[in-house]
C-alpha cells in the first residue's frame, strides 16, 4: 500500500468511510490515514468494501449497538509478522487482537461484555512495518456485538453445618453419605459449590483419626471436581482437647491449625485464589461463576484477628464485580442476633459486621455455625445493600443436615432449605425465600 499511501497523503479523514471518487457509501467505517477499498476476503461484507489501515497513525471508527462482546472481522497482510489492532470503546482501550489470515474475515473477539446501548468503537493499527519486500496492513470488514450465550439463571450451592459428631467412630457414615448425595445430586440441583461452616472434627488425637475420616469422607468432592471450602471452627484447632474440652492457653491454641492445614489444603479445595497466610486455609477466598454472575466465597477464621479482617476488606474491595459469600464459624447466635463476644479469639461477630460485612455493597451472604440449631436474619449495609445471614449448626447425633441455597439470578431471588439425606428428612421451619437480592452483574 506504499503507492496508495503517497497518493492518499493529503486525505486525513474520509467522511463516513467513503474514499473520494469511489462509490462505497455503504461502508460503516470512518477512516483516518487510511482508505476504503474493495473487499478481497471472504465472506464478502455487505458493503463490498473493507477499511484499510496502513500506518501506526491509521484508525477506523464505527458505531455499534447492542449488548455483548465486540467481534472484529479483519484480514491482514503479513510482513515479518501479522498486524496487531488496538480496540477502544468510548476512548478506553478494551484490548488488542492480532489478525492471522490474509483471506478469511474471521471474527476476533475482544474485551469484556458490553451493556446494552450504542458503543463508539475505534480500531488502530499499532505495529506497522514496511520493507522492500513486504508491507504490513490491516483490512476491516465489520465490527459487531456478539450477544452473550444464553445463561441458565438458576443454580445451587450447599453449606454443610458442624460435622464434629459425625467423625467420632469409624462406623459413622453420615458425613460420607451426605457428600455422596451431594455429588449424586449435582446435575439435579445444578450444584456449583460446597462450603462448610466449621467444626469439621471434634478434637485432634495422636493418630489424627478424626481428620483421616473427614478427609476420606470429603474426597468424592475432589474426585468429582466440585470446588469446596471449609471454615475453621474451634474444634478444628489445638484449643480443643480430648472429648472437645477446652485446653489452655485457649487464645494461643485457637490459632494453631497445623494439623487442619496438613489434611485440608487450597489444592484440595480446587478454586482458591488467595490466602491471608501462605500454606494456610484459615483465611482464604475462592471464586466461581454461576447464573451468569461472579461469586467469591470468603472463609474467615473464628473470631478473626484484626489483620485477617483487614486482609478480607482488601480482597472484597479488589473484587467489586463479585457477589461475596462470607463463611465463618461463629456469627449468628441461636436467636438470630449477631454475636457480641470475641470468645477466646480476637474480635467479635459484631466487629466483623461493623468493619467488613456492612461496609461493602457486594457482600451478599454470611453463613455460620457453632451455636444453636438454625436461624436467619437480613441486615442493611451502609450502601443500602441487603445482607442475608444464615446459621446452621444442628450438632446432630442421628442424621446429617445440609443447607441448600438456590439462586435465581434472573429473578434476583433465593430459596433456601435444609435436608438430611441420611434420614430423608426435611426441616420446613427453616425454609426461607427472599427476593430483591441486588446481585452485582
Amino acid at each position: 500500500m506504499r503507492i496508495t499511501r503517497a497518493i492518499m497523503a493529503v486525505v486525513v479523514v474520509l467522511s463516513a468511510g467513503v474514499l473520494a471518487g469511489a462509490a462505497h457509501a455503504a461502508s460503516p467505517f470512518t477512516v483516518v490515514n487510511g482508505s476504503i477499498q474493495p473487499a478481497t476476503g471472504t465472506p464478502r461484507p455487505p458493503s463490498g468494501t473493507h477499511a484499510t489501515l496502513w500506518h501506526n497513525a491509521s484508525y477506523a471508527s464505527v458505531p455499534v449497538r447492542g449488548a455483548g462482546r465486540l467481534v472484529v472481522g479483519a484480514i491482514g497482510d503479513h510482513c515479518d509478522g501479522w498486524p496487531t489492532l488496538r480496540v477502544r470503546v468510548a476512548g478506553e482501550v478494551i484490548g488488542e487482537i492480532t489478525v492471522t489470515s490474509a483471506a478469511d474475515y474471521g471474527g476476533y473477539p475482544v474485551g469484556e461484555q458490553l451493556p446494552e446501548g450504542r458503543h463508539d468503537v475505534r480500531i488502530e493499527l499499532v505495529n506497522d512495518r514496511y520493507t522492500g519486500a513486504c508491507d504490513r496492513n490491516a483490512h476491516l470488514a465489520y465490527v459487531r456485538v456478539q450477544p452473550p450465550p444464553a445463561v441458565d439463571a438458576t443454580f445451587t450451592f450447599a453449606v454443610v453445618p458442624d460435622t464434629q459428631e459425625e467423625v467420632l467412630s469409624a462406623g459413622d457414615t453420615r458425613l460420607r453419605q451426605r457428600v455422596d448425595w451431594l455429588v449424586d445430586q449435582r446435575a439435579t440441583l445444578d450444584l456449583r459449590f460446597v462450603t462448610h461452616s466449621g467444626d469439621v472434627v471434634n478434637y485432634d488425637s495422636p493418630g489424627h483419626v478424626q481428620y483421616e475420616r473427614a478427609r476420606a469422607a470429603l474426597r468424592p468432592l475432589e474426585t468429582a471436581g466440585m470446588p469446596y471450602t471449609l471454615a475453621v471452627g474451634n474444634h478444628d484447632t489445638q484449643a480443643a482437647g480430648p472429648d472437645g474440652e477446652l485446653r489452655s492457653p485457649a487464645g494461643q491454641l485457637l490459632r494453631d491449625t497445623t494439623v487442619f492445614n496438613r489434611y485440608f489444603t487450597a489444592g484440595r479445595f480446587g478454586a482458591v485464589r488467595g490466602q491471608f497466610e501462605a500454606g494456610k486455609v484459615d483465611n482464604a477466598y475462592a471464586t466461581y461463576t454461576a447464573g451468569g454472575v461472579r461469586w467469591l466465597v470468603l472463609s474467615l477464621e473464628l473470631w478473626p484477628r484484626r489483620a485477617a479482617v483487614a486482609w478480607a476488606k482488601a480482597v472484597v474491595a479488589a473484587h467489586p464485580r463479585h457477589n461475596v459469600v462470607i463463611v465463618t464459624h461463629h456469627y449468628l447466635e441461636s436467636d438470630a442476633s449477631i454475636g457480641q463476644s470475641a470468645g477466646y479469639g480476637s474480635t467479635s461477630p459484631r466487629y466483623l459486621f461493623d468493619n467488613l460485612v456492612a461496609r461493602y455493597p457486594n457482600i451478599r451472604f454470611v453463613f455460620s455455625g457453632h451455636t444453636g440449631t438454625a436461624a436467619s436474619r437480613v441486615d442493611t449495609g451502609v450502601h443500602g445493600n441487603r445482607v442475608h445471614s444464615f446459621l446452621q449448626t444442628f450438632h446432630s447425633r442421628r442424621t446429617n443436615p445440609v443447607r441448600l441455597v438456590e439462586i435465581d439470578t434472573a429473578a434476583d431471588s433465593l430459596r433456601t432449605w435444609i435436608y438430611a439425606p441420611h434420614t430423608d428428612e426435611e426441616f420446613p421451619a427453616h425454609e426461607r425465600t427472599y427476593a430483591g437480592l441486588g446481585l452485582v452483574r
